[in-house]
């Protein structure tokens, strides 16, 4: 299947991606080969992951992976410590999720979300993955930097300028579901 080869074309980055969420490297493989074979099931089924062309639904893999990842640490019984939230790109999308349960807003909070990593998608492989691993990890930059062995002023850098890249983007958006004008946000 076609999106299944655009997926992995990127396996690399998927493998980095669950590692970033505390994965060991030979596990990692295991859940990535997992999160292809869930992914095939939902194309059987008629699920529909592209954005056209040759382009995949990113986010999507990113989400099959976490939850695989996650949820057999709960079936060990290990203690799950959950990534970051978007409230991390001082968004507050993430509490404002939480406080309101409305269709609408959901299929605004998805709508913002895939309009913030479809811009992560155009960084590049190594900012794209660094923004990934930093804002969903909740790792801080100390424990990053050592993980990836990257310097600790490298990391700030970059992330501090992601943090400006993507409230300069999407501020107006975030302004506009915190308002609950949500169909402001195309």
């Amino acid at each position: 299947m076609r999106e299944l080869e655009l997926l992995a074309k990127n396996h690399e980055k998927w493998i980095m991606l669950v590692k970033s969420l505390g994965c060991n490297e030979n596990y990692a493989e295991d859940v990535v080969q997992d999160a292809y074979v869930r992914i095939w099931d939902y194309l059987q089924k008629g699920v529909n992951i592209d954005y056209g062309d040759d382009d995949v639904n990113e986010f999507y893999m990113y989400m099959t992976l976490r939850s695989i990842y996650f949820n057999s640490l709960k079936k060990k019984g290990l203690e799950i410590y959950e990534p970051a939230n978007i409230e991390s790109l001082n968004l507050t999308l993430s509490r404002l999720r939480d406080e309101y349960s409305d269709v609408e807003m959901e299929d605004a909070y998805v709508r913002l979300i895939n309009k913030i990593f479809t811009e992560v998608n155009t960084w590049g492989f190594y900012h794209s993955n660094m923004f990934i691993a930093y804002f969903t990890s909740g790792h801080s930059l100390d424990k990053l930097s050592t993980e990836t062995s990257i310097g600790r002023s490298s990391l700030y850098n970059s992330i501090r300028k992601y943090r400006e890249v993507i409230q300069d983007l999407f501020d107006e958006d975030a302004q506009d579901f915190y308002n609950q004008d949500y169909n402001l946000i195309k």
